[in-house]
């Protein structure tokens, strides 16, 4: 067994892509969800399967895979859990450059708010750095309507989360369809530009009810495209902005749970 740590932003990958072809037989993933999001996309395509010991601010992958959120608990999983193949995101920009995402990739409000929150800050203060952020981002709230391709069909929207898996930012769940364990993604529309608006739409996640709302349009689709130009966040990671697709990615995951 050999014990390696993230040092920069991207490290994740790295380790993880080195450890597999050195021959690793499982890599263990222990952090938050960015950590976790990083070591999969060294991972996602091989054969070398991954776990995860949860030790982040939400551990979103851990409540959606019903992984213990203790050290000795989610240990005991690994070593009781059997590989299962995962179907992941992916996010295809322009220039080339590719990222897979476990739980969900966020366009609009939700990405401007991680924008808002530095490593550090969210080091320091875990989820009221997210909270803090998407205070800020309400506060000048006031966005131009934007517009995506779902399966080819044209959407305007204010707020846009592609979900691969069914939990948000935790407990509640965005897309209560979805699953990792399946190829189909999820989109949830948000069509309101007013603050009153992300509020009612925040609560509405919170309490199951945004996909009954009549500016909510809640698909499953195999493929969205991004043509304005927006932030991104992915799994709580600021990724940059669009133009961008996102679908389910080819390249799939052996996940031990």
């Amino acid at each position: 067994m050999e014990i390696l740590r993230t040092e920069a932003p991207g490290h994740g990958s790295a380790l993880a892509r080195g450890a597999a072809l050195a021959g690793a037989g499982l890599v263990v993933a222990a952090g938050g969800d960015g950590t976790f999001n990083e070591v999969m996309n060294g991972l996602a395509g091989g054969d070398v399967p991954m776990a995860i010991i949860p030790a982040g601010t939400t551990n979103v992958l851990a409540k959606e895979m019903k992984i213990p959120e203790d050290v000795k608990g989610a240990v005991g999983r690994i070593i009781a859990g059997r590989p299962r193949r995962l179907y992941v995101g992916g996010m295809a920009f322009p220039n080339g450059v590719t990222r897979k995402f476990f739980l969900m990739a966020g366009v609009g409000f939700d990405a401007e708010a991680v924008y808002n929150v530095s490593r550090k800050l969210k080091s320091f203060t875990g989820k009221a750095g997210y909270l803090a952020g998407g205070l800020r981002v309400l506060l000048d709230w006031d966005p131009a309507p934007k517009k995506a391709f779902i399966d080819g069909r044209p959407f305007e929207f204010s707020s846009l989360i592609v979900c691969k898996g069914a939990r948000y930012g935790g407990y509640p769940r965005a897309a209560p369809d979805a699953s990792l364990e399946n190829p189909d993604l999820y989109a949830v529309v948000m069509r309101g530009r007013k603050r009153q608006d992300v509020l009612r739409y925040a609560f509405g996640i919170v309490t199951g009810r945004h996909t009954a709302f009549r500016d909510v349009a809640y698909l499953r689709c195999g493929r969205v495209d991004v043509r304005d130009v927006a932030h991104i966040q992915a799994d709580g990671d600021y990724i940059g902005k669009s133009p961008v697709t996102i679908e389910t990615s080819r390249e799939t995951l052996m996940f031990v749970s």
